[in-house]
């Protein structure tokens, strides 16, 4: 993998990061009512919905894919894809032909092969669902040879919302699985990108170091409040720990 400017930064381990209370972004009922009305949305105007983090946090995502990933035949994988944006980009921007978009949303996943289909990449993405918290659907949706390429903009933000139980406290265990299922999904030689509003760079460092090393942060638009700077959005790269 090469350095870039953009992945070029220290990725020093920082703190463990703080705890967030259930929200109705952390259940499967929310997006399925979401994208049941974005299907409705697609089919009568033809937009294609919300773009989480807004354009340009994916056009960073698909730049740092663009500079890392040499060969458009790569197995890429969007966990929680939702429409399929970032994907699609990939395959019209980056020439990328072998992507695989997944997410527990059926409705989710109907919008997304729509929106494919309208633009004739039907045959440079799959669309399939999965409950990438099942060791058993990773292994299915990995297969033998798994992804050279893990993508995330802000699937692993909605878990950590997951009520547990249907209450009021989050589900920890949904949590803790998140990162074995990356690992589950990835080559040995396999990165991890991941892209979240609710985490810092250095929480998420601290979150994945057990199963993951840093080799690397993309920068966004930054701000100053009270003396110290901060992003609304973080982006960090990751590989298979050794």
């Amino acid at each position: 993998m090469s350095n870039t400017a953009e992945t070029a930064n220290s990725c020093e381990q920082g703190d463990e990061p703080v705890s967030f209370e259930a929200s109705k972004l952390g259940r499967k009922d929310h997006w399925d009512s979401v994208y049941d009305r974005e299907i409705n949305t697609f089919r009568e105007t033809g937009d294609i919905g919300e773009v989480w983090f807004g354009e340009d946090t994916a056009a960073k995502m698909v730049t740092w894919v663009c500079n890392n990933i040499d060969d458009t035949d790569a197995r890429i994988l969007d966990v929680g894809c939702g429409n399929g944006h970032l994907l699609l980009e990939l395959a019209e921007d980056g020439g990328y032909t072998n992507l695989t978009g997944t997410d527990y949303s059926a409705q989710a996943i109907e919008l997304a092969k729509g929106i494919a289909a309208s633009r004739g990449l039907g045959d440079k993405i799959t669309f399939v669902e999965q409950d990438f918290l099942s060791a058993t659907e990773v292994a299915r949706i990995a297969g033998e040879a798994r992804f050279d390429a893990v993508l995330d903009k802000g699937t692993y933000d909605a878990i950590c919302l997951k009520p547990k139980d249907g209450g009021a406290d989050v589900d920890q265990q949904a949590i803790d699985t998140y990162p074995e299922s990356v690992v589950g999904s990835l080559k040995d030689s396999g990165v991890f990108l991941i892209t979240s509003c609710n985490w810092t760079e250095d929480e998420l460092v601290a979150r994945f170091a057990t199963h993951l090393e840093c080799v690397g942060r993309v920068k966004h638009r930054s701000f100053k409040f009270g003396g110290a700077v901060g992003q609304t959005v973080a982006t960090v790269a990751f590989k298979k720990a050794k």
